[in-house]
């Protein structure tokens, strides 16, 4: 009898509540689709345009992030006489990779024009010198206020950035092709 009334109880209370529920599911339902709407309302080419300018900046950042640190290693390794001629060229290669990436993916024109690079590195402090320089240029680019604020355009600062970007390309493939004969700078002490 106790199971009986019980049942009882829970159909006659849960009526009005299901009655209540179906007179708000239009409602809920239009809120619903109305919150859609924006996706309703793109096009199939500008969800695709969407997607890729997610992949551009995706693949921005992780070569930005890695074109960093591994000059930030590479200039580590090298001071405390770590760096050897295969991870030299390793991370050389590394970095030309990123830096020829990022190129292509910042669009900053021609703005400058290639620098000279000394191509004949052959002594512990002209590599030393590359080496420093390298970081250096990365370290130019990377904090550049060009990627800070990309509503506003500075033709100097872009200059700038495309010149420390051909820098590191240029030398980097020069590092990566003499890594070979590299040997560390050894400090006098």
């Amino acid at each position: 009898m106790l199971i009986t009334f019980t049942v009882l109880i829970t159909v006659v209370l849960s009526a009005p509540i299901t009655e209540s529920i179906a007179f708000s599911l239009p409602l809920v339902n239009s809120k619903l689709l109305d919150s859609f709407s924006c996706l309703k309302t793109q096009s199939p080419k500008s969800l695709e345009r969407e997607r890729d300018k997610a992949y551009v900046r995706q693949q921005f950042n992780k070569n930005f992030s890695l074109l960093q640190v591994t000059g930030q290693k590479l200039l580590k390794e090298h001071e405390h006489n770590k760096l050897t001629s295969t991870r030299l060229a390793n991370d050389t290669k590394t970095i030309n990779k990123c830096a020829k990436t990022l190129q292509t993916l910042v669009a900053l024109g021609d703005l400058a024009e290639p620098p000279k690079i000394n191509k004949e590195i052959d002594t512990p402090e002209e590599f030393d010198q590359a080496i420093r320089s390298l970081a250096q240029h990365i370290w130019n680019f990377a904090h550049n206020p060009i990627h800070q604020n990309s509503k506003i355009f500075n033709t100097d600062q872009a200059e700038k950035a495309q010149t420390d970007l051909l820098s590191i390309i240029d030398l980097s493939k020069v590092l990566e092709n003499k890594a070979k004969l590299y040997s560390p700078l050894r400090s006098q002490q």
